[in-house]
């Protein structure tokens, strides 16, 4: 015997059988009643919520057609439960079977009011973020002089150009182009500058152009050069001072830190 299977074969005809019960019942109730208005039959469509079979009209037969049994006073719908609208005492609904009503206003309200707060909560943890990031960063001019034996490399690999090729150079060069070309090819290790491929035919040409374009990325703080020799290595920027004040905070606070 699969007693899993047949326990939820029970409940499911447990289900189906409290179902009809309910509907049985709604029928019971609202037999003494009609439509005020073209006095057509009743059906509910939800609790303490019935439809005119014939006009289609929807109320609330609660308020309707019961009255407070205390002072006569008409039902008002508060939170969940019904009480009297003249002298506060509590009316207990018999257009709702088993469950409460609610009332829709009520949470209507509640429902934007807690998405207000969830928002307002997001703007706090945004702030707070724009608080923890770094003043940007004005690069300062280029100074081929920071990186030792730079200009002696530069002077290398442009030795020989004459005026002409300068005049192309100024007209046909795309810093911007060559720039997001060797971003592309960057990997997580150190790459030969030679290694990046060509764009344009001239492999000299394009060699020297693409010296320049890492030139002005590494005072952007976007790569790394590195000179051995003849070869120049090229890496991703790594911000080693705020990595060490991340791994400070986790080391601390034993928690993750938050990526400003």
């Amino acid at each position: 015997m699969n007693i899993i299977e047949l326990a939820f074969g029970m409940a499911a005809r447990v289900q189906h059988f409290f179902g009809r019960v309910k509907s049985f019942y709604y029928s019971v109730v609202l037999l003494a009643y009609r439509c005020g208005q073209c006095n057509g039959r009743l059906s509910m469509i939800s609790e303490s919520r019935c439809r005119c079979i014939k006009c289609g009209i929807e109320f609330d037969p609660t308020v309707e057609f019961q009255r407070c049994s205390v002072c006569g006073g008409v039902p008002v719908l508060r939170v969940r439960r019904y009480y009297c609208g003249t002298c506060g005492s509590e009316v207990i609904s018999k257009f709702v079977f088993e469950t409460l009503p609610f009332e829709k206003e009520y949470f209507k309200q509640k429902m934007a009011e807690s998405r207000q707060r969830k928002n307002e909560k997001l703007q706090q943890v945004r702030e707070m973020l724009l608080q923890c990031r770094s003043q940007s960063i004005i690069p300062e001019a280029v100074d081929l002089d920071s990186v030792p034996g730079l200009l002696a490399a530069l002077n290398g690999l442009t030795a020989g150009i004459d005026e002409q090729m300068l005049i192309e150079l100024k007209g046909k060069f795309d810093l911007g182009r060559y720039q997001r070309h060797i971003k592309a090819h960057l990997e997580d290790f150190e790459i030969d500058l030679r290694g990046i491929p060509a764009i344009i035919e001239n492999a000299r040409k394009d060699l020297i152009w693409r010296f320049i374009a890492v030139i002005f990325l590494e005072h952007q703080q976007e790569v790394e050069i590195r000179q051995e020799g003849q070869t120049i290595w090229v890496s991703k920027y790594v911000d080693r001072q705020g990595q060490d004040f991340s791994d400070r905070i986790e080391e601390t606070d034993g928690f993750e830190g938050i990526a400003c």
